[in-house]
């Protein structure tokens, strides 16, 4: 059975930077964005979108606490990000070249997600050295998010770079994602989708992808989450 298959209501935080302030620009992440809330948007209208320079620190941080104080135990909060990431977290538009000043940091998406009463909480980031939680300067930092009631379900290991599709139109987790969400995922065919049934599409669709490159790329799953618990009802 898929746990909370029936949130009253999905709130979404979707953050995507191609040109950065000071470090080197990307290309489809703000295509990425725009793929994820396409998707999104057949479940709910409460998507809020920050993309380029409107995604500094202080706006990432204000949004997704204004947005998510929204959400009761019933409901469902999402922050998708495409862009740099770095060991630790995720860049924002005025990251600071050879500094970590601009950046989200896994600890305070921790406190963030602490003051939300949502039910379901999920994480999808499509940003290079995103898996670097698991290389946390202090094992405290770690335990809280392992034990976090959040699914952080991210693009790469913490020594491992992202890709984007040659061509485009996306990054290639997030290019594998929207089509598992699309459906191509739902294994059982019960047009639920389920945390394992996204991970294991896009993990084996990643991985097959990039060893014929070949390129080192692993998507990562942490937090204490069910693998059953409901991240898109078809229904």
């Amino acid at each position: 059975m898929c746990l909370n298959v029936h949130a009253q209501k999905i709130f979404v935080v979707s953050v995507g930077i191609a040109d950065y302030k000071e470090i080197n620009d990307l290309r489809f992440t703000e295509n990425d964005v725009a793929t994820f809330n396409q998707i999104i948007g057949n479940h709910t209208n409460n998507i809020t979108t920050l993309v380029g320079s409107q995604a500094t620190h202080a706006n990432v941080i204000r949004t997704i606490r204004k947005v998510f104080s929204e959400a009761t135990s019933d409901d469902a909060v999402i922050f998708f990000f495409s862009g740099h990431g770095y060991e630790g977290g995720f860049c924002c538009y005025d990251m600071r070249a050879n500094s970590f000043i601009g950046g989200i940091s896994y600890k305070e998406m921790q406190i963030l997600f602490r003051n939300c009463r949502a039910g379901r909480k999920m994480v999808f980031a499509d940003a290079c050295f995103s898996g670097g939680l698991s290389r946390q300067r202090t094992q405290l930092t770690v335990q809280a998010v392992q034990n976090s009631e959040v699914m952080y379900f991210l693009s790469s290991k913490f020594d491992e770079t992202s890709l984007e599709l040659p061509d485009g139109p996306n990054g290639l987790f997030t290019y594998c994602l929207a089509h598992g969400l699309l459906g191509e995922s739902d294994v059982n065919g019960d047009r639920i989708i389920t945390t394992q049934e996204i991970y294991d599409y896009v993990y084996g669709n990643v991985v097959s992808y990039t060893k014929q490159i070949p390129h080192n790329q692993h998507p990562m799953i942490w937090g204490k989450y069910d693998e059953k618990m409901c991240v898109l009802n078809w229904k």
